[in-house]
């Protein structure tokens, strides 16, 4: 349809130019990157347009994704642009879609990263939950996965409606404030992340949540 965009999915690898630009901390429990190339359906198809992302971006956060969601559609349940700025906003669109979800936040220095979760954010326990699927990630300056690094359990967090990923020593990788407007990035156990922005601290320009939709 009009609003359906797709991306095509190479299904070879040319095993002299690597197509992932770096990955940190890989995990066993992921299947290979040829595995994945084997297995992966065609095509990536995000179903509403993204104002975040880049052209090659799904391809490249596709292929870090666990097999459960190979073939899955792309459903953009949140943004700031559509949605206006609430954290209740994001949460309930989380917990009405379920499952996992990719997280993506540009900040005013023209930075882009984010997180992928791997269960909904409708925990409402101020404890951490997730597992070791979750993994933190830049998109631009530079394309980076940093995954579980098994040091910890900190995988995913909400604290009065503030969203958190990984932690250790009283810090977290990423920690959204309630607002949306501002957040932290620090260098953290869970995922062995640096700094994902231009510095700790960060002005939100725009968020984009996206979920996984495996019907027609």
């Amino acid at each position: 349809s009009g609003n359906q965009r797709r991306v095509r999915q190479r299904k070879k690898v040319d095993m002299k130019k690597p197509v992932a630009v770096a990955v940190a901390n890989p995990s066993p429990e992921k299947p290979s990157l040829l595995d994945s190339y084997d297995d992966y359906h065609e095509e990536i198809e995000l179903m509403d347009d993204s104002r975040l992302f880049g052209p090659e971006d799904p391809k490249k956060l596709s292929d870090n994704l666990p097999a459960r969601l190979y073939g899955c559609k792309w459903k953009l349940i949140y943004s700031t642009f559509q949605h206006g700025i609430s954290s209740s906003t994001l949460l309930r669109a989380s917990r009405e879609c379920g499952g996992s979800s990719i997280l993506i936040i540009k900040d005013y220095n023209g930075y882009v990263f984010g997180a992928f979760a791997s269960h909904p954010w409708n925990n409402p326990e101020p404890k951490f939950y997730g597992n070791g699927e979750c993994f933190l990630f830049t998109l631009h300056p530079e394309f980076v996965v940093y995954r579980w690094s098994n040091k910890n359990g900190y995988c995913q967090m909400i604290e009065n409606n503030r969203i958190i990923m990984g932690g250790g020593s009283g810090i977290f990788g990423l920690w959204l404030d309630e607002d949306l407007l501002s957040g932290t990035t620090q260098p953290c156990e869970t995922f062995d992340n640096p700094v994902l922005s231009h510095e700790s601290h960060f002005k939100v320009f725009g968020m984009e949540l996206w979920g996984f939709h495996d019907g027609p």
